[in-house]
């Protein structure tokens, strides 16, 4: 929250406007207009890094969460061979480059109207969803709270040696699992925010913190509780992705149920971070380039 605070902060004070007239901000604006021009080839660094990553963590990485969610939800209706999988996978995916492109030709208020939109549909979507799991399951809270301070604080002694070893592999899912949640010191919400209409960089920032709550605090808890709750098994060592919810709304709504639930509000999150984070890597472009780069940078994500 403090980490999100700051960048936040910093994007409203030391944004400034582009040729086009919008306000455009970020890391590598703040570098260079907060530590001066001799720091300018740090924001360069930045703005590379952040172009180039928008094509994976907030473009093909998003894609495929929709596609194998909603294919995940297919599959509780009726079984698909791989080969039309595959085909529902590359449909879904040129759907949502059509749909992108319809937002980006909008331009910048366009990106602001349907993430606003989107965002609170899809949270409360997914709140109530989860709660509604809770609620079926409290009489299993207790033992869930009490688990998870256990694991916590008193790790089995079977690990052994190995203890140390699953404390900091815990600790760095946490944080990697933390940052693409709430992406709080990645730099990257800071470029969304500083395009608001606002001449208050505290009280931006305080929306900031915000957003990490009630995404990791809020959002995250209740994912790791209708898990926990709900009993299913949980394979150990291994990756775990939207079935594992599925498996654990689907003991309280049915298998078909869950798997349409969990797929909406999965689509709506990935959705809205596709639209967001193509606004992020053409103002890394921008910067770079200018104006000029926004267009051309905007097809080729869409592409992707």
């Amino acid at each position: 929250m403090c980490t999100k605070f700051s960048e936040v902060t910093l994007a409203i004070r030391y944004r400034e406007r582009n040729d086009k007239g919008d306000w455009v901000g970020g890391p590598m604006y703040y570098i260079k207009n907060g530590l001066g021009k001799n720091w300018t080839w740090l924001g360069g660094v930045f703005a590379t890094f952040g172009m180039l990553a928008a094509f994976g963590i907030g473009n093909m990485t998003q894609v495929n969460t929709i596609a194998t969610t909603i294919g995940s939800a297919i599959t509780e209706f009726t079984v698909l061979s791989d080969e039309t999988m595959k085909t529902v996978y590359l449909v879904i995916g040129v759907i949502v480059a059509i749909l992108s492109a319809l937002v980006y030709l909008g331009g910048l208020k366009r990106i602001g109207n349907v993430t606003e939109k989107l965002v609170p549909v899809m949270a409360l979507i997914y709140i109530v969803g989860s709660l509604i799991v809770v609620f079926s399951h409290i009489g299993s809270i207790g033992m869930v709270f009490k688990n998870i301070f256990e694991g916590a604080f008193s790790p089995s002694a079977v690990l052994g040696g190995a203890v140390g070893i699953g404390i900091s592999q815990a600790i760095k899912k946490g944080v990697g699992r933390g940052v693409f949640s709430n992406e709080a010191g990645l730099g990257s919400a800071p470029i969304a925010h500083a395009a608001a209409d606002t001449d208050s960089p505290v009280r931006q920032g305080l929306f900031g913190v915000f957003e990490v709550f009630a995404d990791t605090i809020i959002i995250c808890t209740l994912t790791a509780l209708i898990v926990l709750c709900s009993e299913i098994a949980i394979p150990y060592g291994k990756s775990a992705g939207a079935d594992l919810a599925i498996s654990a709304f689907s003991t309280t709504f049915g298998g078909k149920a869950a798997g349409v639930v969990i797929a909406v509000g999965l689509t709506l999150f990935a959705l809205s971070t596709v639209l967001s984070w193509g606004l992020y890597g053409t103002r890394c472009a921008e910067f770079l380039f200018g104006t000029k780069i926004i267009k051309p940078y905007q097809v080729l994500f869409c592409l992707f």
